[in-house]
This record gives structure tokens, C-alpha cells and sequence, in this order.
């Protein structure tokens, strides 16, 4: 393509679609990379006993004062 031509508007909307279809992916796989990572990470501090899911300094809805 010589640098005189321009490329058609349909070309530049299929280019964008590409560009935000691949964006998106991209994010879609991180995150559910990052839970799977999350979710064994999880499970390991679970089975050693190391649970610090419960840890918190929020108030208990447990019922109890």
C-alpha cells in the first residue's frame, strides 16, 4: 500500500473491532487466571490450617454480642 492511499472505512472499523476484540481477551483470561490462581491458593492455606478467609476485625453476624 503506497502512503498516498487511505484505507477504506469498513477496513478501519474491522481493524478496531480486531484491536478491542483482542483488548478484551486479554482481560477476560487474566481474570479468570488470577480466581483459578486465587481458588488454589485457597484451597492450600485451607488444608494446612492457615484459613485466613475468617481473619477479620469487621463485626460478627453470627448473632452473638
Amino acid at each position: 500500500m503506497a502512503s498516498d492511499e487511505k484505507p477504506s472505512p469498513r477496513r478501519l472499523g474491522t481493524a478496531a473491532a480486531l484491536i478491542c476484540g483482542i483488548v478484551l481477551a486479554l482481560f477476560i483470561v487474566i481474570f479468570v487466571a488470577r480466581n483459578v490462581w486465587h481458588g488454589e491458593e485457597l484451597e492450600q492455606d485451607q488444608a494446612t490450617g492457615n484459613n485466613v478467609a475468617t481473619e477479620h476485625t469487621g463485626p460478627s453476624y453470627s448473632g452473638r454480642p
